[in-house]
């Protein structure tokens, strides 16, 4: 795919005389794109206010997301309403900027740090289950992605603040819930109304310095905690050697939670972040971590109600490699059948449906011309059902992810994490806690789609339930 100005532009619909495709995309996003692209192939051109270009096919998407990603930055209005809402972290970043951010974030997403969290996403999501007992007791039905929200925020908030994650996360989930539906309405508007007076700008800011009075004092906690630290160390003295005025032993220093990881990194010249730039960067896995994840299971459990066999499947293994436990760490390589559960739910529904780039020079994608200054769209949605690349796309098959198939598929192929520089620095954390998550669950619960229809797809900031996903608990042996 070398770069040329000579090339043939893509077809494409139509559209409406002054509006193009965009009523349609904005109806129904993802199927839109998905009716295009089976009637106009794996480059489409669109029209409208903002010419676009579809790139469905993994050969087009690796070309843009890695092999000339230099080309290909995200466009200003997307970067610009995004760093609104989690300022300079990884989310929003670009350039120079993303580049030190992504530096100094990367060791706390490291495997031996993301293997201690799984005590604290044990413990935490077990305490949201408790919860679901008396709904079993009674019968009554739950709402699958509101539970799944609180499970992800219920983890995210216990590595991001280990201890405190529970007196926080109570005053933070309605927060993020409404930062959440804010950004939303930011990202997908023809026109940005954020710098308007109105009620939602103010609530959204409002939530926002909520979020403020939780972080920063937390951060300062964790400085002071990092000076005396720094201090004891200086003499010589063990951590374990430390007591308080009473006699009594002292508990260690800082901690192994993110914001304490994030206020320890250093650059390569030994430079740490700001107290401003470690409340981005958590701002900033706040909205990417929590609603991915809240999104991923809540279509798993959506599949496994309407596959019983693969449900079956799934309990038998849990059964045989916990033996009613807990899971930890060592165990998730054992739950082998989980984890291909969550990966085919992702192909089917990814949680970031669309990825979108503008190119700053002329290019050529899949034998067509790519004009300077174009939209790129990328939807994994409808890439993850190319039939090129996958067989019965539209069925539910977790075999598709056996590991000894992994080196015979295309690699962007399926990119749920999108790909290339800007892959995203949680996936390790997402593989970890999802497959723990959904072992949890079906150790003590077996989840049953009321009634047992096809779910519709709605598009917020992730791919979700366009009505309430409710579903009966049922308590297993």
């Amino acid at each position: 795919m070398g770069t040329t100005v000579d090339g043939r532009l893509p077809p494409g619909p139509r559209g409406h005389l002054l509006l193009g495709s965009i009523p349609e995309i904005r109806r129904d996003n993802v199927h839109a794109f998905l009716d295009i692209w089976r009637r106009y192939g794996d480059t489409v051109r669109l029209r409208g206010p903002m010419t676009l270009y579809l790139v469905a096919h993994p050969d087009g998407v690796k070309h843009v997301l890695q092999d000339n990603a230099a080309n290909y930055p995200r466009p200003p209005a997307v970067r610009d309403r995004l760093q609104a809402i989690v300022g300079d972290g990884l989310v929003g970043a670009e350039g120079a900027a993303w580049v030190r951010s992504r530096r100094m974030a990367q060791p706390a997403f490291r495997r031996h740090h993301l293997d201690r969290f799984c005590a604290l996403f044990a413990e935490a999501t077990a305490e949201v289950l408790d919860t679901w007992e008396r709904a079993a007791e009674l019968g009554r039905p739950l709402d699958a992605e509101a539970e799944m929200v609180r499970v992800s925020l219920a983890n995210l908030g216990a590595s991001l603040f280990q201890a405190d994650w529970r007196r926080d996360v109570e005053r933070i989930a309605p927060a993020v819930t409404d930062i959440l539906a804010f950004a939303n309405s930011r990202l997908t508007s023809v026109v940005d109304t954020s710098r308007l007076p109105l009620p939602s700008t103010r609530r959204f800011h409002r939530r926002l310095e909520l979020l403020d009075s939780i972080l920063y004092p937390l951060i300062a906690e964790r400085r002071r905690s990092q000076k005396e630290r720094a201090q004891y160390q200086d003499h010589g003295i063990p951590e374990g050697d430390r007591v308080g005025r009473d006699g009594t032993a002292r508990a260690p220093f800082g901690g192994d939670d993110l914001v304490s990881m994030l206020v320890d990194a250093r650059d390569e010249d030994g430079a740490r972040l700001t107290d401003k730039q470690v409340r981005d960067e958590t701002i900033s896995f706040f909205i990417a971590g929590h609603a991915t994840i809240a999104a991923a299971l809540t279509w798993t459990w959506y599949l496994l109600s309407t596959h019983p066999e693969s449900w079956r499947r799934l309990r038998a293994e849990v059964d045989e490699v916990l033996g009613g436990r807990p899971p930890g760490a060592a165990d998730l390589p054992r739950l082998r059948y989980a984890a291909m559960v969550v990966q085919e739910a992702m192909r089917l529904y990814p949680p970031v449906y669309l990825l979108l780039r503008r190119a700053l020079a002329d290019d050529e994608v899949g034998g067509y011309r790519i004009p300077a200054g174009a939209d790129i769209a990328m939807c994994p949605y409808v890439t993850h059902r190319h039939p090129g690349f996958w067989d019965n796309p539209e069925g539910f098959d977790p075999e598709r992810f056996a590991p000894e198939l992994a080196g015979r598929r295309h690699r962007m192929a399926f990119f749920p994490f999108s790909g290339g520089p800007r892959r995203c620095i949680g996936e390790g954390f997402a593989q970890l806690q999802l497959p723990l998550v959904v072992a949890m669950v079906s150790q003590r619960y077996r989840l049953s789609l009321l009634p047992a229809r096809p779910a519709e797809v709605g598009v917020a900031v992730t791919l979700r339930p366009r009505v309430p996903m409710l579903m009966r608990v049922e308590r297993v042996a």
